[in-house]
């Protein structure tokens, strides 16, 4: 038997770590080993007050604090009897956009494509392309300050609560940003372009993808929840009747399953369930792949998030044209705490974030429950490793280790997520 051991895996949100075994070159088991201890912060949530959750969850993470904090909001709404305007909808559509902008320009073009092209250190990949480098930058910049605009901080957004949002985001500086789309869809066309001259490795696994789905549009809001292998859950409610949340003696996260099995959340489970809703320009870019969907290789998970940043920019401007349509006069709907459950669903930039409250009359929280999309795809990545070593077999230790950080990294986990 021959193991395969990587303490750290770099260039990942957080501290994991890698342990695979192959029998006779044949069978193999692949274990991702998260190295973080628990942070307890839905225990910290109980006894506090509604309004709370919002703030505290945001601070499950700093790559992706919009999402908690909107989905917090959402799932509060819901146990509060609260229904808030097209308009407040408009501009959340449009923060989580923005977070999705600058969080995938980030990781596919520093974390990953450096994978690609074998190189090991970003300042080397600086140096090595310069002119990419600085239009990743300059796209993830122009996502960073839309989110900054609307949710009134560029990290832990502080504008939106719970019923809406404490004040309109200014007029001037959403037109000078969105004056800036035409740029930045060009530029990010051009950084994709660039990216698919790269050959990426060939592997495929057939996979289970969940995401949001909507017959309106490309689903990050809202919408039902969809496994690629026809199961549907019209409600964030009914999601937990056949998820099952695990935890192995090893480790700190709540690993999750449906009906049994593994499943894949994230850019490529999106692309996968919903690219009919995709926007012009990213389903243009992604046909120049020339590949037949569903696509069952996760590797192209990296594509995928350059296609949802082309998407994204698009949106942004289809959404604030929307809000500006629309007779803004309620920005923050007023309301009493109550007794209540509240769940709610939205895609974070790492795929589906699941929050579910409960109150009692005064608005204390009585029982708190996040799943996040890194803790549901977990399970999917040892899968994937496991098709994977055997393939791998005949390479060079080196090239076996690359090979293997090279698709986790390709996920985008998020361990300080997963183990809220």
């Amino acid at each position: 038997m021959k193991t395969i051991q990587i303490g750290h895996i770099a260039k990942t949100e957080g501290h994991l770590s890698f342990i695979g075994a192959m029998l006779n070159n044949d069978f193999a088991q692949a274990r991702i080993e998260t190295v973080e201890g628990a942070r307890l912060i839905e225990g910290i949530l109980l006894g506090r007050k509604y309004y709370e959750a919002p703030v505290i969850t945001s601070r499950i993470c700093g790559v992706c604090p919009i999402v908690h904090n909107l989905t917090s909001i959402k799932a509060m709404e819901q146990a509060l009897n609260i229904r808030v305007t097209p308009e407040i909808i408009l501009l959340r559509k449009m923060m989580e956009c923005a977070q999705i902008i600058h969080s995938h320009a980030v990781h596919a073009y520093f974390f990953s494509f450096p994978d690609i092209v074998g190189v090991s250190n970003n300042f080397n990949l600086i140096n090595k392309f310069p002119k990419e480098s600085k239009i990743a930058l300059e796209v993830r910049g122009w996502g960073v300050q839309l989110a900054r605009v609307l949710g009134g901080r560029t990290v832990h957004p502080i504008n939106s609560v719970i019923g809406g949002f404490n004040v309109a985001p200014d007029a001037s500086e959403m037109n000078e940003l969105l004056a800036q789309k035409s740029e930045m869809l060009k530029k990010t066309i051009g950084l994709f372009e660039f990216i698919i001259k790269h050959k990426l490795p060939v592997f495929e696994r057939p996979t289970n993808y969940v995401s949001l789905k909507s017959n309106k549009e490309y689903a990050v809001y809202d919408g039902k929840i969809y496994f690629s292998d026809n199961d549907s859950y019209d409600s964030a409610e009914t999601f937990l009747r056949d998820v099952r949340e695990i935890v192995l003696p090893y480790e700190k996260v709540k690993r999750t399953q449906h009906l049994g099995r593994a499943f894949m959340a994230g850019a490529l489970a999106r692309v996968n369930n919903n690219f009919v809703q995709l926007n012009p320009e990213a389903k243009k870019a992604w046909n120049k792949l020339k590949i037949k969907l569903p696509c069952y290789n996760s590797f192209y998970n990296i594509l995928a998030q350059v296609v949802e940043i082309i998407h994204c920019i698009e949106q942004i401007e289809k959404d604030f044209e929307s809000y500006n349509r629309v007779a803004r006069k309620k920005l923050l709907i007023k309301f009493l705490p109550n007794p209540g459950k509240g769940y709610a669903v939205m895609e974070a930039p790492r795929g589906l974030l699941y929050h579910e409250y409960e109150l009692d009359k005064q608005g204390t929280i009585l029982h708190c429950n996040v799943i996040t999309p890194t803790a549901m795809f977990l399970a999917n990545l040892e899968k994937d490793l496991e098709e994977l070593l055997p393939q791998i077999k005949k390479f060079s230790d080196k090239k076996q280790k690359d090979l293997i950080k090279t698709l986790i990294r390709a996920y985008d986990p998020c361990i300080s997520c997963a183990t809220h």
